[in-house]
């Protein structure tokens, strides 16, 4: 099994260089500022500014925060459920409400808005979460499909909304072998219902793929 996560359509984030300095010297508080600008830096009027002539390192690290992630899914598109429990008729799952995605859309953006983002550990995190769901949708198909399925990708393009943490729209391609009993409603249904986080910024498109090896 192998996925792809590919955001498109973020707004940049920047970074301001850090100040580097040449000893363990500090600026001495005082002036304008009133003692308020820390190491790097200096006062000019009324504004603490970085101080580049300062050079108090070599190298810079951006450390990120460890995000909790389930581990990878192992057995895809198996039927684990009882066959049994299952309706004997198979019925897909009802994804009328959920609208596809749509590029050319128009759309109203909130100005009032940040400029936030999730970043990539946080949507890879949930996107694992949507796999478990997703590989669900599966289970119930392989169980209708004679206990497996054959391998195949499935591409998805989600976009998701700041405010809510949710998608407003999912678009949702299969293999011609995963497109049997309800697979492809299932699992817009399932991204659907998944709750990202909320962030203060403008909308995200996320595009995902996952690749089955199957069962031949």
């Amino acid at each position: 099994m192998r996925t792809t996560l590919i955001l498109a359509g973020l707004v940049g984030l920047s970074m301001a260089p850090a100040a580097c300095k040449k000893n363990s010297d500090s600026n001495a508080p005082g002036g304008e500022c009133g003692g308020m600008c820390g190491r790097g830096t200096r006062c000019d009027g009324n504004t603490c500014v970085v101080d580049y002539s300062q050079d108090i390192c070599t190298s810079q690290a951006v450390v990120q925060e460890e995000v909790p992630m389930r581990p990878p899914i192992t057995s895809w598109g198996e039927c684990t459920l009882d066959r049994n429990q299952l309706p004997k008729k198979f019925v897909p799952v009802d994804d009328k409400s959920i609208p596809q995605y749509d590029p050319n859309r128009t759309r109203t953006l909130d100005w009032s808005a940040g400029d936030e983002q999730l970043n990539e550990p946080v949507l890879n995190a949930n996107m694992r979460e949507v796999e478990y769901a997703i590989n669900e949708c599966l289970a119930v198909a392989a169980c209708y499909n004679g206990g497996s399925l054959k391998g195949g990708r499935i591409d998805l393009i989600i976009s998701l909304v700041g405010k809510t943490g949710r998608a407003d729209a999912v678009s949702v391609t299969a293999g011609p072998d995963l497109q049997v009993f309800g697979i492809v409603p299932c699992v817009r249904k399932a991204i659907a219902n998944h709750q990202f986080p909320t962030y203060n910024g403008p909308p995200m498109t996320v595009k995902y793929n996952i690749e089955i090896g199957g069962t031949e």
